[in-house]
């Protein structure tokens, strides 16, 4: 959609709700409406921001370019037979194949999204001056102008309407005359074939293919063929082009990973280069790339396998994957609650979950270990044997169009060295360009820990570091440097597996196998790649290194903080997760159709009264006692003018500082609820003490990408900038959204998203990184770090196990504290021990509970292990009764994501003020502590990315480096206080007029008497 449409549709969204606003503040008062005025001001934008045009422009300009640089490091070569790439300068001229070709994807579908222009391939092209068949071009347009349902996005249709595949036969002689193939053939000897694939939020890729592929036809159905495989029309077009063509060149512009065996097996495909989404302007990094102007440098972050099936977790992925739970109705959501995200009224129709039964075996992770272990040995098929048959691209694989050798120049501690959990390990690579053409390289560096049979689970190796060079001219050399401590490869043992009485992050003594590698399978050919350290006896973690708090279960009964185990065990699951120790016989292969819940699993299906005041009675801290109202101080000033005072700078740099008390004392407890409580595109102005309203939006790949008025710069999605392996570059991009966000009157992005790819049909997998938790959380870590140097805060999301979004309203999810600690909680701890001071929590449960209202998660892991300092947001709350405001804020929760008409509440306890009632009495207490701890937390999370972004200038300066100049904001002209002014008038003039008609009549009526 351009700018322009969207700034329509968004300004209709906008008068519609001005029009509510005005109803509601007849019908209920201008408190109400004094919220939702928050909410107006924000997609407004009414504050006056101190940038002129010109510096705007040019932070945009900045912006573009960066992201054609993420986009030229993202891409990854795949294939190249022949060294078909580059293309020689000669070619001039090619023939472009394939449907998507005129659907550019630059970004899935939902709150990750770029809006506005994109460039796609033809206007890359055309830029150029490379001319491309437009007959060829008009013909697909002709057959078909635009995806269905692309306007109404994932959030507003099903699956099999949004993910439906356009490509006409290319036998179908309607659409590929034989005039147009002859003069396709005499246009040029070159032809690239465009696979394009869409995802988006709230919808997962389908299990089969629904498709069009004649002119004005019906949609049919492949139920043979999985959405990510290619069509029999793309399979009989590429067979078509390469044995037509002289060279062909396939560009998979996907959201998702995909099936792509039939870039092996059809003869005359020479060469092949994964682009993922684009953005905005990444187009243009696709066409240089072929041409040469840029090296692709892009290592893949997902396996990709030849059959999905083959993946542990692939029988459990998806909607097809997940279960029902059996006389569940009147059970939430299966109780009459209208599912929002298919755009129609539909109630869901039964309570689900799904087992993440493949444990900690997720990704390379699985196929590795299942190598080892001989679990592909009798695989046999076109593809080869064994592994071979199994994975083509392996997890961080990538060609180049040069070549590269790698000596290792130093590592410590020695071959053979005995070590400790503390040791720290580290290797020097010098890397040396030997090809012909200047290009970068990627280090990887993998431990294999021991394993003994039917022990704790471990994968045969994991990814502990990594490392890009700089652009090396030929000949050029870099030393790179890679480390990691040996305590990052502990294994949660939650069962007490290995009988020595504990359970917890455990080292077990025995050989550590550290391997440079080229990708998760390749291991480097170069002397003293691999390095054995020796671990001389079992070592038990019971305390984080990094934050000196104890670790233990959390989330594993019968010391389940939040009631059941995550992993079913006394839930009715009965869930057989795959093992080691018998890959053969736990293989998942299907789920179970029903399931039966236990009482305790009904018990926690809502909040309800009775649990909010449990949770009060087992809280031992005192209430302090709150003002009646927020007492103003000029001493007492967090902002003025826009900027940080003195005061807000040293409160911003120290969360413990003492002077933070005195701030919350003068706080009344109705400001800390309606702070705490409002929370969706903005949090509430507390005037006393100079904290603004500030200004929050989406999204990990563009300021602003969702329902807003104004927008940044469309980056790469993050899976292409995951695919760089740069994490000096995420570093700046992080700043460069940080800078975008300040120069609009944003103070905060709901970015980014931290999310493991558990499987290929994610629907937001193109919002996410990669299938290794270390990619993930170094990739966030960086990009927040990034935009708090530019002084806006980030909420990293989805926290936790949000890895598929079929049904994911109150979708239970069950699995092992292992695979949850080891896989998809560690990305979200490492950008928190990096300095992460935001957190957006799923929508899904975690076991039983819903994740926003944990209190495992949020106050024993988040802040009792990891120490958090700083906010946690909810996901959007479109239904309150399941993400209760109450339970989130008793977990650990701080902010309630309540919508656009920012109605949330809390439902039990007296609200703002004392209860003659004991149990709210109680209730409320306890509420009045965690909003003190809510409030600050909130507070800290904005004045913490301000001050940093002040640190950051000044040692900027110190060092003789440019600084990140934030512009200040300032309120404007306050069109929605008007409008309050304007609807107190006609309210009161109602009030008055209604009054003197009752008055005149009542006059009457004395008289006739």
């Amino acid at each position: 959609m351009d700018g322009r449409r969207l700034g329509r549709r968004v300004a209709r969204v906008v008068a519609g709700a001005l029009a509510v606003a005005v109803c509601a503040a007849l019908a209920v008062g201008t408190a109400a409406m004094a919220l939702l005025g928050d909410t107006v001001k924000s997609y407004l934008g009414t504050d006056v921001v101190n940038v002129s045009t010109e510096e705007r422009e040019a932070t945009m300009a900045a912006g573009r370019a960066l992201a054609e640089r993420v986009e030229a490091e993202g891409i990854v070569l795949v294939r190249n037979e022949g060294r078909t790439l580059p293309l020689p300068p000669s070619t001039d001229r090619v023939n472009v194949f394939g449907w998507a070709s005129t659907q550019w994807v630059g970004s899935g579908s939902g709150s990750g999204q770029v809006t506005g222009s994109v460039m796609g391939l033809y206007e890359a092209l055309d830029e150029r001056g490379v001319a491309y068949n437009t007959e060829l071009a008009e013909m697909y347009r002709g057959f078909c102008g635009e995806r269905a349902y692309r306007w109404a996005g994932a959030l507003n249709s099903h699956d099999t309407e949004f993910c439906r595949l356009y490509e006409p036969s290319v036998t179908d002689e309607t659409c590929y005359p034989a005039d147009l193939l002859a003069r396709a053939r005499d246009f040029s000897d070159t032809a690239i074939v465009v696979i394009g694939r869409v995802s988006g939020e709230s919808i997962d890729c389908p299990p089969e293919q629904h498709k069009v592929r004649e002119r004005g036809g019906e949609v049919v159905v492949d139920a043979a063929r999985g959405y990510l495989e290619l069509s029999r029309e793309e399979e009989e077009l590429l067979a078509y082009v390469g044995a037509t063509y002289e060279h062909v060149v396939v560009l998979v512009n996907s959201t998702n990973t995909m099936e792509l065996g039939e870039l092996e097996t059809t003869d005359g495909v020479d060469a092949a280069l994964i682009v993922g989404p684009t953005g905005e302007v990444g187009a243009r990094a696709v066409v240089s790339a072929l041409w040469g102007d840029t090296n692709p440098s892009g290592r893949t972050t997902d396996t990709y396998a030849y059959d999905f099936s083959t993946a542990a977790s692939w029988a459990n992925s998806g909607e097809r994957g997940e279960g029902t739970y059996a006389l569940a109705n009147g059970l939430y959501p299966a109780d009459g609650t209208l599912n929002v995200n298919v755009g129609v009224t539909e109630p869901y129709d039964a309570v689900r979950y799904v087992d993440y039964a493949e444990g900690i075996y997720v990704g390379y992770r699985w196929y590795e270990t299942a190598d080892a272990e001989g679990f592909w040995d009798d695989v046999t098929n076109e593809h080869g044997t064994g592994y071979d048959a199994v994975v083509q691209y392996p997890f961080g694989y990538g060609l180049s169009y040069t070549d590269f050798s790698w000596e290792v120049v130093g590592r410590s501690p020695s071959q053979g060295t005995w070590v400790a959990r503390e040791t720290t390990f580290a290797v020097t690579v010098r890397v040396t360009n030997t090809g012909t053409v200047a290009g970068r390289d990627v280090v990887q560096l993998y431990c294999a820990p021991p394993y003994r049979e039917g022990g704790i689970e471990k994968a045969s190796g994991v990814l502990v570091a990594f490392e890009k060079t700089r652009l090396l001219q030929p000949g050029e050399s870099q030393e790179v440097r890679l480390s990691f401590c040996l305590d990052d490869v502990a294994s949660y043992d939650y069962r007490d597996v290995n009988a020595n009485g504990f359970s917890g992050y455990e080292l077990e003594r025995g050989e550590y196998v550290v391997e440079l590698r080229r990708n998760a399978h390749e291991p480097a050919s170069c002397a003293a790649a691999t390095t054995t350290l020796y671990l001389p006896q079992d070592v038990t973690c019971e305390k984080d290194l990094d934050t000196g708090s104890v670790v233990k279960n959390r989330f594993t009964s019968p010391d389940a903080t939040d009631g059941v185990s995550s992993d079913g065990s006394d839930a009715g699951g009965d869930v057989t997760y795959l093992t080691r120790a018998d890959f053969a016989g736990t293989f998942p292969s299907g789920r179970p159709t029903f399931r039966a819940m236990t009482s305790a699993v009904v018990a926690l299906n809502l909040y309800d009264e009775g649990q909010a005041l449990a949770d009060a009675l087992s809280r031992d801290e005192a209430a302090a006692a709150q003002p009646s109202s927020t007492a103003w101080s000029p001493s007492w000033q967090l902002f003025s003018g826009g900027e940080l005072t003195e005061l807000g700078a040293e409160l911003g740099g120290d969360y413990g500082s003492p002077f933070w008390e005195i701030v919350l004392d003068r706080i009344s407890l109705r400001d800390m609820e309606r702070l705490t409580l409002h929370g969706y595109l903005a949090t509430g102005s507390i005037d006393a003490i100079g904290k603004p309203l500030t200004k929050e939006v989406d999204g990990p790949a563009q300021v602003g990408s969702f329902n807003q008025l104004t927008y940044g710069v469309g980056y790469p999605s993050p899976c292409v900038l995951a695919q760089t392996w740069n994490a000096r570059l995420a570093r700046e991009v992080g700043r460069q959204l940080g800078l975008e966000a300040a120069t609009l009157g944003v103070d905060g992005l709901y970015a980014p998203c931290a999310n493991v790819h558990r499987t290929p049909v994610g629907g937001r997998n193109y919002e996410y990184y990669a299938e290794d938790p270390l990619v993930c959380g170094v990739m966030a870590s960086e990009v927040m770090a990034g935009a708090r140097d530019a002084g806006t805060y980030t909420l990293l999301k989805h926290f936790a196990v949000n890895n598929q979004d079929s049904y994911r309203d109150s979708l239970y999810t069950w699995l092992t504290e292992q695979s949850l600690r080891e896989i998809y909680l560690r990305p979200f701890e490492l950008a928190v021990k990096s300095g992460a001071s935001g957190i957006m929590t799923s929508y899904n449960r975690v076991g039983a509970v819903w994740a926003g209202g944990s209190r495992a998660l949020l106050t024993e892991v988040l802040r009792g292990e990891w120490g958090l300092e700083g906010a946690v947001i909810t996901d959007y709350a479109d239904h309150q009764q399941y993400m209760s405001a109450d339970q989130s804020l008793a977990a650990g929760g701080d902010l309630y994501m309540d919508g656009v008409f920012r109605n949330g509440a809390y439902a039990y306890g007296a609200v703002g003020g004392a209860s003659d009632d004991e149990a709210e009495g109680e209730i409320l207490s306890a509420r009045s502590v965690d909003l003190r701890r809510a409030t600050k937390d909130v507070l800290f999370m904005i004045v913490d990315a301000r001050a940093a972004n002040l640190a950051y200038n000044e040692a900027a300066r110190e060092m003789g480096e440019p600084t990140i100049d934030r512009p200040v904001k300032t309120p404007g002209f306050n069109y929605v206080g008007t409008a309050l002014a304007l609807a107190d008038a006609v309210a009161l003039t109602t009030l008055c007029a209604w009054a003197h008609r009752v008055a005149e009549r009542r006059a009457e009526r004395r008289a006739r008497r």
